[in-house]
């Protein structure tokens, strides 16, 4: 996957993880500036790409260096993750919608 890919990649990973979640409401509520949302969505797309590059396109030894490292941060307190039921809800629609023929 070619840079560019994995830089678009990053960004619609990251603005979708942020969309309808307690960050986005702080920015809602006045809890966090305009600026300071920028710095976020920036701080995270970077890392995200980061990430992805590693994981895509890097060769194993590289990848498995950053993920030594990175998991030095393992979060053992948070629970662990299940599935987003708004992202399932997008994939049915989009599946419905294809299967009508209509494009989005």
């Amino acid at each position: 996957m070619d840079e560019n890919t994995v830089k678009k990649l990053a960004l619609v990973i990251t603005a979708n993880c942020l969309r309808n979640t307690p960050v986005e409401k702080l920015n809602t509520s006045g809890a966090m500036s305009q600026a300071e949302l920028k710095l976020l969505q920036k701080s995270m797309s970077d890392r995200m790409y980061t990430f992805l590059l590693y994981l895509l396109s890097k060769p194993a030894q590289e990848y498995s260096a950053l993920m030594e490292e990175l998991s030095r941060h393992y979060p053992a307190d948070w629970p662990l993750p299940e599935l987003d039921d708004s992202f399932i809800q997008i994939v049915g629609n989009s599946t419905q919608d294809a299967s009508q023929g209509t494009r989005l």
